[in-house]
């Protein structure tokens, strides 16, 4: 066994053909070391995020170190090897006994050149067929071929809101089941029943459904299938509290909790759900007439539209929701 190897590359994404090599890599050295090289090209990856996924994947294997080496490159076709050799040696500080590459450089003569003391061990690259361009072009299609750590990164999170009883809990869960993925329930039922009902909720239950509900979101984003439902954002938590305290003193800084969560909340797809469904009274609704429907209904988007934010309205039956709904998630997944 070898006491010191060498395996590099961007990682812009990691993907599980990186992982593999460095499973093998790491079972033929005494001491493995990663090197993260990091340029100045603005279509890579923050380079925090993907040393993070390194030293995540890694962390369960004691004789892996993660480095970062940087360069001033923009592009990977003006990458100074030299320059990245003599960094990468001065980081390690020790002699490379092996350097691992994969087998589209053999026969370029490339890192024997640049490392004419080290073995140089090719991994074949067919063996697990992903490249990471094949990823950054078309990162749905290959979705599986991304380690846990990296899937949260590239999954879209689509939001359905609505007024009360417009079918945004039968949507979120259809959705869910049909693209096999994660989704996460509105809290503020389960909070309004605690409370004793909607017209008992003080302001605190309400800062409580915004914090759950983020957690939840986080927890949830960890599991799912390229796409992640959520049921009810900060905003619509806002437009439930002004429709219960629009005038006290506690408004102002609620409204500005709720709007520095929406600010940070960053969905791929808003879908607004119109209230021409039937109402229907599951012991925490209260807005049911048809003119109150509409009314909150407006100045829902209101609350929208002041915040700049894009939604596409859906209406009709069940059914046609689901439909409509599929249509916009599709294209956003292509």
């Amino acid at each position: 066994m070898k006491k010191v190897g060498m395996y590099g590359g961007n990682f812009n994404p990691l993907h599980l053909g990186h992982v593999e090599a460095i499973i093998r890599a790491s079972s033929l050295v005494e001491k493995l070391y990663l090197i993260l090289s990091v340029s100045n090209d603005p279509n890579e990856i923050d380079h925090r995020i993907r040393f993070m996924w390194l030293k995540q994947l890694t962390k369960e294997m004691p004789n892996v170190t993660v480095l970062e080496i940087f360069d001033s490159s923009t592009s990977k076709g003006t990458y100074d090897w030299e320059k990245g050799r003599d960094d990468i040696i001065k980081k390690i500080g020790k002699p490379i006994d092996i350097v691992f590459c994969g087998n589209d450089y053999l026969n370029t003569n490339r890192f024997e050149t640049l490392y004419p003391n080290s073995e140089i061990h090719y991994f074949d690259r067919s063996e697990v067929p992903i490249s990471s361009t094949e990823i950054r072009k078309h990162p749905y299609q290959y979705f599986d071929f991304l380690p846990a750590i990296v899937k949260p990164y590239y999954t879209k999170k689509v939001v359905v809101v609505g007024t009360e009883s417009c079918g945004k809990s039968t949507l979120v869960r259809n959705l869910g089941t049909y693209y096999q993925t994660a989704y996460v329930e509105e809290v503020g039922r389960d909070i309004c029943d605690f409370a004793g009902g909607i017209d008992n909720m003080l302001p605190e239950h309400y800062e409580e459904i915004i914090y759950r509900h983020k957690v939840k979101e986080f927890d949830a984003l960890q599991k799912a299938n390229k796409v992640l439902f959520v049921d009810t954002e900060a905003l619509i938590t806002l437009y439930y509290y002004t429709l219960q305290y629009d005038e006290t003193e506690y408004k102002e800084a609620f409204e500005r909790l709720a709007k520095a969560t929406a600010d940070l909340n960053h969905y791929d797809l808003w879908l607004f759900l119109e209230p021409d469904v039937a109402w229907v009274q599951d012991g925490t609704r209260t807005y049911g007439e048809d003119d109150v429907r509409e009314k909150n209904n407006r100045l829902l988007k209101q609350i929208l539209d002041d915040q700049h934010i894009p939604y596409i309205c859906i209406g009709g039956n069940y059914e046609e929701r689901f439909l409509k709904a599929r249509q916009q998630i599709d294209q956003l997944l292509k």
